[in-house]
């Protein structure tokens, strides 16, 4: 997208170059990022430049923090972003992985010039970042995750792939293209965050309420009683709730599932109805080898049948009882 200038006589478009055109290098791209880390869109303490990694010898462009927690290493690339660049952003984001919080103190320490100086304080340098940030509850841990940004004046379609990639498999990855425009004197720049793709505040712009789309969840017990059960099966279900809470102590009923009405016990749903026009399902959580099906078929005088069964042979009984009680492995005690 152009940048236009507006004058008396009307809009003036202004001329866009290249970086290599204006005899820039990456060097500049670097003092403007560390003159002023929101050009990249976001606030960043930055603690290196041209950070070499001990014993590997490589060197990345910058290095910094987010107000995360987030190690930050960013590329910088005058010309066209090439397939390589990627692949050597993630090796530098794998060696500072292994950064304790003293490798970045001392790395904050060499980049602000302040060796020997008993008053520097990396910690309280930090936590006045993430306030300024927003940051007020509790600063995070240092170093709790990488990520890399990338920028260029034009992204190569394999790199974009790739890069694109990643950030789909929760790779977080930035990649941010510099246009740059000349009017006389004047160098502009405009950075474009490509990948990920800005979301458009307009997105939920029409979208129902989610209480509006999904009734279970605004109003549960309406739509289970009157929805999905009919008059019979309602009855059973309130009677069934009642049983429950005058003989068990659990927590529920919890309503707001579209399919089931369920009772729980510590973390673990011990009992979960699933509610039918025709039938009510009740589906106990007990653990394995507790209970016999023929038992309890006995005790309840009802023939019992098997899951596998055909349907025609579960039709052939007088009276069904599904005693597919759930007998799982990781169950909770009741």
């Amino acid at each position: 997208m152009s940048i236009w200038k507006i004058t008396p006589e009307g809009p003036v478009k202004i001329p866009e170059t290249e970086m290599k055109e204006e005899q820039l290098l990456e060097e500049h791209l670097e003092n403007w990022v560390i003159t002023d880390p929101s050009l990249l869109g976001e606030p960043l303490l930055v603690i290196g430049r041209q950070v070499v990694i001990p014993e590997i010898k490589d060197r990345l462009d910058v290095l910094a923090l987010d107000p995360q927690g987030n190690a930050v290493v960013v590329e910088l690339k005058r010309g066209k972003l090439k397939d390589p660049v990627d692949m050597q952003a993630l090796r530098y984001a794998s060696y500072i992985s292994k950064w304790r919080f003293e490798d970045f103190e001392n790395q904050a320490r060499a980049y602000l010039n302040t060796a020997g100086d008993p008053d520097f304080n990396f910690n309280e340098l930090y936590e006045q970042f993430c306030s300024d940030a927003g940051i007020i509850d509790e600063i995070p841990d240092l170093n709790s995750d990488q990520r890399v940004i990338i920028v260029g004046s034009e992204v190569k379609d394999k790199l974009g792939s790739v890069a694109l990639w990643l950030h789909d498999h929760n790779i977080d990855i930035k990649v941010i293209e510099v246009e740059v425009y000349r009017e006389g004197e004047t160098i502009l720049i405009r950075p474009n965050t490509i990948i990920p793709l800005p979301v458009s505040r307009f997105v939920e712009t029409g979208r129902v309420p989610p209480g509006k789309r999904d009734p279970w969840i605004s109003e549960g017990k309406t739509w289970h009683l009157d929805k999905r059960c009919s008059p019979k099966t309602r009855e059973m279900l309130i009677n069934v709730d009642e049983l429950i809470r005058d003989h068990f102590e659990v927590e529920g009923p919890r309503w707001n599932q579209k399919s089931y009405v369920a009772y729980r016990v510590g973390p673990y749903n011990w009992l979960y109805i699933n509610t039918h026009s025709s039938t009510l399902k009740l589906n106990f959580l007990v653990k394995a080898g507790v209970f016999d099906q023929s038992e309890i078929a006995q005790s309840l005088n009802v023939k019992g049948f098997d899951k596998e069964d055909s349907l025609s042979e579960k039709l052939g009984l007088q009276v069904l009882c599904s005693c597919r009680v759930a007998m799982r492995q990781r169950i909770v005690s009741h």
